[in-house]
């Protein structure tokens, strides 16, 4: 309806209008501080969707301050308008020349300062620059025909040609990478790692985040399992090199409460760490669900109460579910997926009652029936 009125009006850039209104309905959830602010200007699809969230940009803005901050592959400029409010002194480094127009536009009316706009590819910038505190780096992960990668060296710049000069350059570097790459493989392929972040929005995985430091060559990466929600943030952290030498506590029968560990922590691999943290029993090695006869409310993930336990043989599912016509399902370590599931089980989405189909440490497929009140 606006493309048609639009042509009516020959002062009224018609393909710029029909940008912005997409692109603001992608902001109101992505960056809700930007999307209120109407003088702000946002760029085409692509942009929008590589761009990190407010969420993630401000959790960002906790990890590193200092003097001297670049941003190598500016964007949007999110993570930059809100990292380099910890830095005296900040620059925004981008190549193409729009993003760049749109940034210095976007930032002036965010009142920015002690910050500089450079438009010019980022190994031209390193060539010539001086030491920083922190370096920031957002390499694109699309090749030639828009497919994700999920390997370094097909990024865009390719870090580990550019690792060295930029350790040489900053006390602190900070990449941010997609949740798909494999966390042993970053660690072993660029050294020097002190962090990684796993950071979650609502329980999806959204970003990694590598922290780097000039001479750091300790084997103790310690792995940060975040999950943003609404309420605040869930932390939890473990050390790498540890991990494998915590010893699991098994039981056969899963207790009074089920445990389900959020996505930054499925990601991150730590369930040894998280039993022993928390003082749970696991249910089988690969189920990744966990149980308790006490409560722990501090749980980074979500908690149930266990109602009842049942086997997968067609006598117990006829006589526990024949009168239950909705449930939330959830497979962990089972033959069956969760629509295989629910169509074997003939059961809608939704509703208050919570079943977790899986293995238990005999080998033994089960059903957990749950309810979520806590």
């Amino acid at each position: 309806m606006f493309a048609l009125t639009a042509k009516q009006n020959s002062k009224i850039n018609i393909r710029l209008a029909l940008e912005q209104i997409a692109a603001r309905k992608q902001a109101k959830e992505k960056m809700p501080s930007w999307y209120s602010n109407p003088e702000l200007v946002f760029p085409s699809k692509i942009p929008m969707e590589q761009s990190s969230s407010e969420a993630t940009a401000l959790y960002k803005s906790e990890l590193c301050k200092g003097n001297f901050f670049a941003d190598l592959t500016g964007g949007l400029g999110i993570d930059f308008a809100f990292i380099s409010q910890n830095f005296n002194h900040s620059f925004y480094i981008e190549k193409d020349e729009y993003l760049s127009c749109l940034a210095k536009h976007n930032f002036d009316v965010l009142g920015l300062k002690n910050i500089e706009i450079m438009n010019c590819d980022c190994n031209k910038f390193l060539e010539n620059c001086s030491d920083f505190d922190c370096i920031y780096i957002d390499p694109s992960r699309r090749n030639a025909r828009s497919k994700k990668e999920i390997l370094l060296e097909n990024c865009s710049p390719d870090i580990l040609k550019i690792k060295d000069i930029i350790l040489k350059k900053s006390k602190t570097v900070l990449i941010k990478l997609s949740p798909l790459f494999d966390i042993t493989e970053l660690k072993r392929k660029l050294k020097h790692v002190r962090q990684i972040h796993i950071v979650a929005v609502k329980n999806e995985c959204k970003e990694l985040l590598v922290k780097m430091e000039s001479g750091y060559d300790k084997n103790d990466t310690e792995i940060v399992c975040v999950n943003i929600t609404s309420s605040g943030k869930q932390v939890f952290s473990f050390n790498k090199a540890d991990e494998k030498n915590i010893e699991y506590d098994f039981v056969q029968n899963p207790q009074k409460y089920l445990y389900e560990p959020n996505a930054a922590i499925q990601k991150s691999g730590g369930f040894r760490s998280l039993t022993q943290k928390f003082n749970l029993k696991a249910l089988n090695a690969n189920s990744r669900i966990y149980t308790s006869n006490v409560l722990v409310n501090d749980f980074c993930g979500r908690i149930f109460i266990i109602e009842n336990i049942f086997s997968f043989s067609k006598n117990e599912l006829r006589n526990n579910l024949k009168h239950m016509k909705k449930a939330n399902i959830t497979v962990r370590n089972f033959p069956l997926s969760v629509a295989g599931l629910r169509r074997k089980l003939n059961i809608d989405e939704g509703g208050n009652i919570y079943l977790f189909a899986t293995t238990l440490f005999d080998g033994s497929k089960v059903i957990i029936q749950c309810r979520k009140d806590i």
